[in-house]
């Protein structure tokens, strides 16, 4: 996928896999940089990868999330955050209130896009039970503390599909990308597309960024 997309930045979750694996996948993707986190156990895993179209300045991580200051060719300036919503509930809370209570400058041009294991609204889940009224509260409550603005999906409406249990199959759209709005005027023709995955259960996101400056570079999210 990644031949055919050739995209400056791939972001991947769930790797399981130590430094040593993750750097022949970078050779073999032909990237020039990386960060990873390594799994704790058979579980988690983080990583980046990206060629040098982009500066990227990652200046906090952990098992759930990266952030980094990204700056482009043309001198474009935004902070990304690269998330993986944790699969508890009270965990992932806790999550979304330490990255609002660190997010020092609102202002600033800001991109999180990830697997967040949250929806907006109950339409954004298929499946024989609702999402829990709180869970969605919760995470509503942190795009509203941060000004974030959920981008447009094209290609399809939900990204995760669960194993068929009695025959049927729970759909969900948890993972996307979410912007401020100095980041939304920054990329103002910015698009996010889906893409089935092979061997995951969840869709490859595909974000290309269309700058007023007219460059155009893609980023790749990819759920293991």
């Amino acid at each position: 996928m990644c031949k055919q997309i050739k995209p400056a930045l791939v972001f991947l979750i769930e790797t399981r896999a130590k430094e040593k694996s993750i750097m022949k996948l970078k050779k073999k993707l032909h990237f020039e940089n990386t960060f990873c986190i390594e799994p704790r156990g058979l579980s988690g895993g983080l990583c980046l990868f990206w060629n040098n179209i982009y500066n990227v300045d990652v200046y906090f991580w952990c098992d759930s999330y990266i952030k980094a200051r990204i700056v482009d060719k043309k001198g474009n300036t935004w902070v990304c955050n690269f998330i993986y919503g944790n699969p508890n509930f009270g965990r992932r809370r806790e999550q979304w209130k330490e990255i609002t209570a660190t997010n020092y400058n609102k202002v600033e041009p800001q991109l999180f896009i990830g697997d967040f294991n949250d929806v907006l609204t109950q339409e954004e889940k298929m499946g024989l039970h609702p999402k829990p009224h709180s869970q969605v509260r919760e995470f509503r409550s942190f795009v509203d503390f941060n000004f974030l603005m959920d981008l447009d999906l094209k290609g399809g409406r939900f990204t995760w599909f669960s194993n068929p249990r009695n025959g049927f199959v729970t759909r969900e759209r948890i993972d996307r990308a979410l912007v401020n709005w100095e980041w939304r005027l920054l990329f103002e023709n910015a698009s996010l597309t889906t893409m089935p995955a092979i061997s995951s259960d969840h869709s490859l996101l595909i974000l290309e960024l269309k700058s007023v400056y007219r460059i155009r570079k893609s980023f790749k999210f990819e759920a293991f």
